[in-house]
């Protein structure tokens, strides 16, 4: 029998009518079950239920139901069994929490979805067993419900796997059409809410390794054609990188002044792994990066406001001046 959503709230809903009195025949199961899903539910899906509760392999519930032939009706012959009861504590309880509140962040990529069933089943007796302590849900995560373009996830990670070049058709934000790209897939990274492709592409005579957002495909083909290149680092590639995308040049040496307050952020949390405090007064924390300076890095500094300043490379400082300035304009 398949497992699914209904069918975990048809499971709790005959476990928690078998522990009321007087124990339950068929037809108050049927009843009790329509009325609080509220639509209808057939004879023959409640005799499979308790069959699946009794035996099924896949839930290990192994309920044990027992049928009372002169009255008609089913009860438990253990009165403290319930399916969800669990062996855990609370703080097992919050770890699980975690754990599949992470997982949900993930559900439509297809590793996470051949094992959906295993963790609907968990993610129901968690519930149910916060729930009988009186707790609400106490952890969020501030991810998109679904990631645009995850049904190109599982041929791109069999292309890079064959060493398949792909055909892309992607569309940029400032473009009216998509365009045709023949790439050699590297790997698949994920920032910010967004997945990327990053792989070698021939432009003429030069081979260029460049980023792909999923959320910009507008068709993928993986071709028969394969590609001998070596190993792509990625480690390596994104040393000296802010987020996704290279720089135009090389790794440099910036140096940011942050507000004290806004400092400790900053350390908590680093922008990235290079990060250090070169100086520290009770006005400002000094703080260096060495990266490529990029499109996000430059992004990221100007959304701290006036709670930083750039102090080098003076580059960098003319980019954040001209993009305040223009902010400023649209002022009057």
């Amino acid at each position: 029998m398949s497992l699914n959503k209904d069918a975990f709230a048809r499971y709790r809903l005959i476990d928690e009518r078998m522990r009321k009195k007087p124990d339950p025949r068929l037809e108050d199961l049927i009843r009790y079950v329509s009325e609080h899903l509220d639509k209808p539910v057939s004879r023959r899906t409640i005799q499979l239920d308790i069959q699946e509760m009794r035996y099924s392999q896949a839930l290990k519930f192994m309920a044990p139901i027992v049928f009372d032939r002169g009255a008609h009706s089913y009860r438990y012959s253990d009165a403290t069994y319930s399916i969800n009861n669990l062996p855990v504590t609370a703080d097992d309880l919050h770890g699980l929490e975690f754990a599949i509140s992470l997982l949900d962040q993930f559900k439509e990529l297809p590793a996470i979805k051949e094992f959906e069933e295993a963790i609907m089943k968990i993610a129901e007796t968690v519930r149910f067993n916060k729930q009988s302590r009186g707790e609400d849900k106490i952890i969020q995560f501030d991810r998109p419900n679904s990631y645009r373009g995850i049904e190109y996830f599982e041929p791109l990670v069999r292309a890079i796997r064959e060493r398949r070049r792909v055909r892309l058709s992607y569309r940029k934000f400032d473009d009216e059409k998509a365009k045709e790209h023949i790439i050699e897939p590297y790997v698949l990274r994920e920032s910010k809410g967004r997945f990327y492709l990053l792989g070698n592409v021939n432009e003429g005579k030069i081979a260029k390794v460049k980023t792909y957002a999923f959320d910009r495909f507008a068709g993928l083909q993986v071709t028969d054609k394969t590609f001998d290149g070596k190993a792509f680092d990625s480690e390596k590639y994104f040393q000296n990188v802010y987020g996704i995308s290279e720089g135009a040049g090389k790794a440099e040496t910036v140096v940011l002044a942050f507000t004290p307050v806004q400092a400790k952020y900053i350390q908590s949390q680093p922008l990235h792994h290079s990060q250090q405090v070169v100086r520290e007064t009770k006005t400002e924390t000094h703080i260096s990066l060495s990266v490529m300076v990029n499109h996000e890095l430059v992004s990221q500094l100007l959304s701290y406001g006036a709670n930083v300043r750039v102090l080098r490379p003076a580059s960098l400082v003319e980019k954040v001046k001209a993009e305040l300035k223009k902010s400023l304009d649209q002022y009057p």
